[in-house]
């Protein structure tokens, strides 16, 4: 479960396998006050988390489905237009931003894999989660029964209000059972569950029931996070995993 710390939830069942995985909340401060910033406010900003050490990779994030790996000879820790990391190097801390996206974290438990990507609509029509699985077995020779993923924080269903044309879209791609789950109107409005179409496509393609965590916060309702669509800001919560 997504375990509610105030300044962020943490994945506990993650944990257990000796790797953080957090979702932060306002309280943790504003990510622009080290992102792209000095190393100083870097290091200050990830010994909240009791984090010394590691190396900090993140991206100018494009709304794509480019995973990136980060190998032992990696020298680059910054990107433009990639959404979604993986590695197995003990000395990285993935990041990816987030104001009503959904994170979605990996960690391979026989391989030593660990991954996270942004999937908002675009990324979850293209199907990010999916490529960062592959990229795990392409590289890594994973599993996916042996992957456990965690799904959240994102906006919810109620609040998330889509045209028809994005219906459509949709309803050719993928489908009838996994559309007809994951859209619903209200007061005559297509609104989309990006929550759970990632949940219900990751279990179609070889993830385990039992190996999904996920959290139904919502980025929007609840104003403990940032939301674009609500507050139409550049504030971001952050999506954060590492070995520990």
């Amino acid at each position: 479960m997504f375990k509610d710390k105030g300044k962020y939830f943490q994945i506990e069942e993650f944990e257990k396998y000796e790797v953080d995985a957090f979702f932060t909340t306002k309280e943790i401060g504003d990510i622009k006050n080290f992102l792209g910033n000095t190393e100083e406010n870097k290091k200050n900003f990830f010994e909240k988390f009791g984090v010394k050490d590691k190396i900090v990779v993140f991206a100018k994030q494009g709304h794509t489905d480019k995973i990136i790996d980060i190998k032992e000879d990696t020298k680059d820790y910054f990107y433009e237009n990639v959404d979604g990391f993986i590695t197995k190097r003990k000395n990285i801390i993935l990041i990816t931003k987030h104001a009503d996206c959904l994170p979605i974290y990996f960690y391979d438990t026989k391989n030593f894999v660990i991954g996270i990507c942004h999937s908002g609509w675009k990324g979850t029509f293209q199907e990010i989660g999916i490529r960062a699985l592959e990229l795990m077995e392409k590289n890594y020779n994973s599993k996916r029964e042996d992957v456990l993923v965690g799904v959240g924080i994102g906006i919810s269903c109620k609040n998330y209000e889509v045209g028809e044309e994005f219906y459509e879209n949709f309803k050719n791609k993928f489908s009838e059972d996994l559309v007809n789950k994951t859209f619903i109107k209200i007061n005559g409005k297509w609104h989309f569950d990006n929550l759970f179409f990632n949940i219900e496509n990751l279990i179609k393609n070889g993830i385990l029931k039992e190996n999904l965590i996920y959290c139904e916060e919502c980025t929007y309702g609840n104003k403990r996070f940032h939301s674009f669509r609500r507050d139409k800001s550049k504030d971001r919560n952050i999506g954060i995993i590492y070995f520990k």
